[in-house]
């Protein structure tokens, strides 16, 4: 069976292109249609609405220390405490979140520089 061709462009290649182009068409109106990205420059009425904090195991190391004249090994574990502080724009219905490392724990004191 012979294929029809237009102009030297088989029937199929005609279909596959219209096909293609219907997608693009209403794909760019989906795009159109689409909820507005708020830009940097609009004005939101920012009020913290929670604080938290989540102390995170985040290793450990030795150190040596005197005692009674003679030289000792210890573990000291490190945790980091992270403060997570939320924002609310009650003007768009945003939320923003902001997070610190608050503080660096050691569970041993030492003061060999770690």
């Amino acid at each position: 069976m012979k294929s029809i061709e237009i102009g030297g462009v088989s029937r199929i290649k005609i279909i596959r292109c219209l096909v293609i182009l219907t997608v693009l068409f209403f794909g760019a109106q989906q795009i159109v249609m689409a909820e507005r990205i708020p830009t940097t420059t609009e004005e939101h009425n920012w009020q913290q609405s929670s604080v938290h904090y989540d102390t995170i195991l985040v290793g450990e190391h030795e150190y040596t220390y005197w005692k009674n004249f003679m030289k000792r090994k210890r573990t000291c574990t490190i945790s980091h405490r992270i403060k997570t502080v939320v924002y609310y724009c009650d003007i768009h219905n945003h939320t923003k979140v902001e997070t610190f490392l608050d503080e660096v724990i050691h569970s041993e004191k030492h003061r060999d520089g770690h």
